[in-house]
Parts: structure tokens; sequence; C-alpha cells
């Protein structure tokens, strides 16, 4: 080879042959993706779904019931509680972890809930002190949690929209809205429920 000249040896054939098998596999597994999801966002209905914050998020209920068409299980749960404090006084997380499984795909999951999320601690526009939160209802909400994100994870259902929700024959009016609020602005959602809102003020 002279110096200065490069040359290009063409991939031989065995190899092209495998990277267009390999593009349809691909496709077919796209394809596949997308029927998985259509099929888990149809099982579910409008009780299943909260619009927050103006993206849709799906509710345990509706995790149940994807879990129960795909035959998703979960194991080894534990939840453990960490407690804090900084400027703003004490607080505490509760933290869920489990391993879900759907075929021979395994993958471990946390879900998490704290004293000062805004659902729970905050009541007519004004923070509770921490005595008055239903610590109860945030252990609840962390296994949850977990529980919508292990489904949500093994299945594909992150990054919807809404456009996702309505063609699975969902009436997105009918989605629970809660909209949390500053004193100093509102924000309103590009598509608000005509029934059903919740705001919460902050």
């Amino acid at each position: 080879m002279q110096e200065g000249i490069v040359t290009v040896t063409e991939a031989p054939l065995v190899e092209k042959d495998q990277v267009i098998s390999l593009a349809k596999v691909a496709e077919q597994r796209v394809e596949a993706i997308k029927k998985i999801i259509t099929a888990a966002l149809k099982v579910t209905n409008e009780q299943d779904w909260v619009n927050l914050g103006g993206k849709p998020y799906l509710m345990c209920s509706g995790a149940e019931k994807i879990a129960r068409l795909f035959g998703i299980s979960w194991t080894d749960v534990k939840i453990t509680k960490e407690e804090a404090e900084d400027a703003k006084g004490k607080w505490y997380m509760y933290i869920c972890s489990a391993k879900f499984r759907m075929g021979q795909s395994e993958i471990e999951v946390i879900g998490t809930c704290s004293s000062r999320a805004r659902f729970f601690s905050i009541a007519h526009g004004k923070e509770k002190p921490i005595e008055e939160i239903d610590e109860p209802s945030i252990r609840k909400a962390a296994l949850t949690n977990c529980i919508v994100n292990g489904v949500s994870r093994l299945i594909g259902l992150r990054n919807l929209s809404w456009d996702m929700i309505k063609q699975a024959g969902i009436d997105v009016r009918k989605i629970l809205l809660i909209q949390y609020k500053k004193k100093e602005e509102e924000k309103e959602t590009k598509e608000s429920p005509k029934q059903g809102q919740l705001n919460v003020k902050s």
C-alpha cells in the first residue's frame, strides 16, 4: 500500500446478512413493545390515572391490573424509615424496595415517600406540623410507588404522552387533576379535565 492512501475493504457478505437480520429483529421487537404498551393501557380506565401537573401518572390500581395481565409478580418487599433534620426542622422518608419479575426478566426497584410530600404535608396552603402528618399513609405511598415503578419499568410505561392515553380509549377529561400552585403564580396545565380537579397550594 502506498503511503497516504487508505483502502477500504468491503465487509464480507456474511456480516451484511447478519446486520440485515439484526435490523429485522429490532423492527419486530419495536412492534412487539408497541403492542405490549397498548394492551397495558387498554386494561386501565380513567380512575387508574391522575393528571399530575400536566403529565399522566399511573396509579397503583392500574399497575395491579397490568401486573395481572402480564403475570408480573414482586417479592422480597422491604420497607425502611430514615429520619433527618435540617434548617426547616425534622422530617422522615419511607423507602420500599422489591424484586419484580416478568417471565425471565427480573429487576429490583425502590419507591419512596417523605413527610414533606406536598400531598400529605400541605393543608389550606400551609405546612402541617410533622406530628399532624398521616405517617401510615406515607408508608403506604412508598409501597404503592414501588409497585408502580416496578410494573412501569418492566412494561416500558415511562414518559407516556396524553395521545397514547387517548388512543387506548381513555377519556382524559375524566382523569383527576392534581395541580400544585404557588402563591405568587397560578400554573395552568395545557389540558385540564373538566371535572374532578384537585388543587393543592404551597
